[in-house]
This record gives C-alpha cells, sequence and structure tokens, in this order.
C-alpha cells in the first residue's frame, strides 16, 4: 500500500486506472468524468496537436461547457478548492455515498481495515486526477489558450478546505485521513450542509436550501411548552432518549414555528428534520429505513395532522407509532402538530350504531395517546394577547404609546375575529408596513 509522499505522481492519467475503481465507481456516470475519460484516452494513444484538435474539439467544448455550468452553479457555502477542476474532485468525494464513505460517516477509518488497501486505492486514484496537468494537456492539443479548470475563482474557507490541503501535500495517508474526518465531522452527501429537508419523487428525501428559522427566543409566550419541547430534544440528540412530541390546540398559536425553531436551537449539532405532509404518511417507513443507520439525530415533522374516519393512513400512521412492523429506531422521533384534540374524527354514527361503542371509541382516540410528550396550545386571553402585542411591538421598535398600541391591537383582534400568537405578529407586521418603526 502506497501512502508516503511521491515527488512525481503521474500528471498524465492512464485511462484504464478509471476501471479500478470500486467504492466510487458510481461517479463514472457523470458527465464531466466521462468527457474527461474520452479525452485523457486519446491523449495517452499519443494523438496530439492539430490531429488531436480536429477529432476531439468538440467532446472538449462540451466538457468545458460543463465545467463552466458547474462553477457558476457553486454554491458559496461549499467551495472545498480554489480551482473548478480541483473543487470538483473533491465534490464528488465527500457527496458520492458509498460504502467507503457510509463507513466514514461513521467514524474513524484506519488501516487495520481487512478492506484497507482497497480503500487506498481509490485515493490514489483521486490524487491523480487532483494533480492532472491541465496546461500541458491543453498546450500539446491545441484545444485552448484559456485554462479555466485550473483558474483561481474559489475561496475555500474553514473547514471545506481541509481536503484540498490534504491533497495538495500528494499524501494519500493524509488526503484519506482528511476525508474522514470532514465526513464524520461535516456530514455526508445532503447531510453535508442540509439541516430540513421535504420529500420528493415518491419518497427520496430532497433538501430544502435558503430557508431561516426562527429563533426560539423571539416566540412570544407558552413559555412551559418551549422549555419542555427543548429538554426533549436535547435529551434525544445528547442521549438518544426522547419522546415523540404532539403539539396540540388552537389554530395560530405558534406550534409549527415552535417546531421548526428547534433547527436555530441545535444548529450547532447534527440534529436534522424531515418535513412530511399529510398525502405523504406512506412514505415514513422507507425513510425510516433509509435514515436509521445514519449518525443523525432525525426529526419527523408532520404538521397539522388529522384523521377523517375512513382515512387508509391512519392505519399506517397507527403501525409506525407502535412500532407494531418493526421497532422504531433510537435516532428517529416523531413531532406533530393538530388543531384538534383527537387525531381521528369520531361521528355520532359510530356512538349510536356501533355494538361495542366504548372499544370504538377507545381506539379513535387512542392515537394521541401513542405520543409520550403532549403539549396543549390555547389561545390567550385578551389580556395574554396584548402582553405578546406589546412584547412583539417593543422587539419590532414601533415608534408609538402603549396605550395607541393595545387600542389598534384590539381592533385588529375584533376584525380578524382571532385572538392568537399569529394574530399579534400580523398586527405587528401591519405596524411595521405602515411605518410605525423607530428610524
Amino acid at each position: 500500500m502506497t501512502t508516503e509522499s511521491s515527488d512525481n505522481i503521474n500528471r498524465v492519467i492512464a485511462s484504464d486506472i478509471f476501471s479500478t475503481l470500486s467504492f466510487y465507481r458510481p461517479v463514472l456516470e457523470h458527465p464531466i468524468l466521462k468527457d474527461f475519460l474520452i479525452l485523457s484516452k486519446a491523449y495517452e494513444s499519443g494523438l496530439k496537436g492539430a490531429e488531436y484538435r480536429k477529432e476531439y474539439l468538440d467532446t472538449y467544448y462540451h466538457l468545458k461547457s460543463l465545467m463552466l455550468g458547474y462553477s457558476f452553479n457553486k454554491s458559496e457555502d461549499t467551495n472545498y478548492a480554489k480551482t473548478p477542476w480541483k473543487d470538483f474532485l473533491i465534490t464528488q468525494i465527500v457527496g458520492n455515498e458509498n460504502p467507503l464513505t457510509l463507513l466514514f460517516e461513521r467514524g474513524p477509518v484506519t488501516k487495520q481495515h481487512p478492506f484497507a488497501k482497497s480503500m487506498y486505492h481509490e485515493f490514489e486514484i483521486f490524487m491523480k486526477l487532483y494533480h492532472f496537468d491541465w496546461d500541458t494537456f491543453l498546450k500539446e492539443t491545441n484545444l485552448d489558450d484559456t485554462n479555466i479548470f485550473s483558474a483561481h475563482i474559489f475561496f475555500p474557507v474553514p473547514p471545506c478546505d481541509e481536503i484540498d490541503l490534504a491533497f495538495s501535500t500528494e499524501n494519500i495517508d493524509k488526503a484519506f485521513t482528511a476525508t474522514n474526518e470532514y465526513i464524520n465531522h461535516h456530514g455526508l452527501g445532503i447531510f453535508e450542509i442540509n439541516v430540513s429537508f421535504k420529500i420528493v419523487d415518491g419518497g427520496r428525501l430532497s433538501p430544502i436550501t435558503n430557508q431561516k428559522y426562527k429563533p426560539m427566543d423571539s416566540l412570544v409566550g407558552y413559555d412551559m411548552q418551549k422549555k419542555e419541547l427543548i429538554a426533549n430534544t436535547a435529551s434525544f440528540i445528547n442521549n438518544y432518549t426522547g419522546l415523540n412530541v404532539l403539539l396540540q390546540g388552537d389554530m395560530g398559536t405558534g406550534k409549527s414555528t415552535m417546531v421548526k425553531a428547534l433547527l436555530d436551537t441545535f444548529k450547532d449539532t447534527k440534529l436534522k428534520m424531515v418535513e412530511i405532509k399529510k398525502d405523504q404518511l406512506e412514505y415514513i417507513p422507507s425513510v425510516i429505513e433509509y435514515v436509521k443507520k445514519r449518525p443523525y439525530p432525525f426529526i419527523l415533522f408532520i404538521d397539522d395532522l388529522s384523521f377523517d374516519e375512513d382515512d387508509a393512513d391512519y392505519k399506517i400512521f397507527k403501525n409506525v407509532m407502535e412500532g407494531s412492523l418493526e421497532e422504531n429506531p433510537q435516532n428517529v422521533l416523531i413531532y406533530a402538530t393538530s388543531n384538534k384534540r383527537h387525531l381521528v374524527t369520531e361521528t355520532m354514527s359510530e356512538r349510536d350504531n356501533a355494538v361495542h361503542t366504548k372499544d370504538v371509541m377507545e381506539e379513535k382516540l387512542s392515537l394521541s395517546s401513542r405520543f409520550g410528550l403532549v403539549l396543549t396550545f390555547e389561545v390567550p386571553n385578551q389580556k395574554g394577547y396584548l402582553s405578546m402585542v406589546l412584547e412583539l411591538a417593543k422587539e419590532a421598535g414601533i415608534n408609538m404609546p402603549a396605550a395607541r398600541i393595545e387600542s389598534l391591537a384590539i381592533q385588529w383582534e375584533l376584525r380578524h375575529l382571532n385572538r392568537s400568537g399569529r394574530t399579534a405578529e400580523q398586527f405587528i407586521d401591519y405596524l411595521k408596513i405602515n411605518s410605525f418603526t423607530e428610524d
């Protein structure tokens, strides 16, 4: 196993070396690497100059187009290297889910691992790719006077630059270890920089990007509920011991906002949240199957949960909550909100017609009890509502006497036939729109 530094790493890639990739074999399907492989094979055959240019000009400019697209669409949050080529390679290394990277995700991988030789071989290949001499290649093939592949256009900062620094030493050991540590500390693939996800395409997780979450401290009222929710979540993150949570109560009381605020409260942890819509409950088992072996605590968040009497999803959800088919993993909890006291609608006909009325009603009303922690949210009385309004007005810098704010807030409440935290926030937004804020 070659792990020491090499002073003369081959700057020209032997194209057949690609065929020896095992763990990272899926990256060969990337269009950029497909074009590169075609070009490198022809280059190794001895074809150069005008002849090479004539034969492979279209392939090269297709590759260049792909690399330009990659460069312009690149998120600034994950710049791994200064140049597009090196950044692209590291993106493949840390973004591809395969048996090796999944092993990295769980912890340190040492040379004592029975597959260590094969693992290090993968990084020997990436090291050669990383140090490919684009200047010489473009000069000898007359393809292009401009080398965009080696242009310094990105500005990586710690910790994203750790793998680039290791590869630049041309030391396989350092590159392997740096990649292992980075994935273990910062996540793999979609879990690297993302904390919240939605379900798309029949059960696949997709990151929810560019979304900001309110700090828990900015939510006015319901202090007891906040305290219990935070404590339960902290125990889950730190010890994988926590309860499924149902936040139930009146509309507009901030139940959903409070759950999402957990992502801000625990932003320095590995907490992940998957938002599941009411019509996506059938995908919960497959989501659990996908995440159960990942080293992150997952909250499956279902907003506005309730069931009608003939709802087929009721049994699916009931089985999930009971863990009747398979015990639910320790790294998954379900947090749900509902505007109903009982999640399943009960009807008068069921009360009148059922032979075993008591059994039927207990079955209907039992689902809520399957949540270990139930937090209740009620609309505040007028005194509590006005207290919320004044506190929000102070935070927003509303430049108006308190008595005037209260008078307008009562009028706003009467106009909207509702008194809740959401009503209070909407009222403050109205005041801000109409320029009642301090300069």
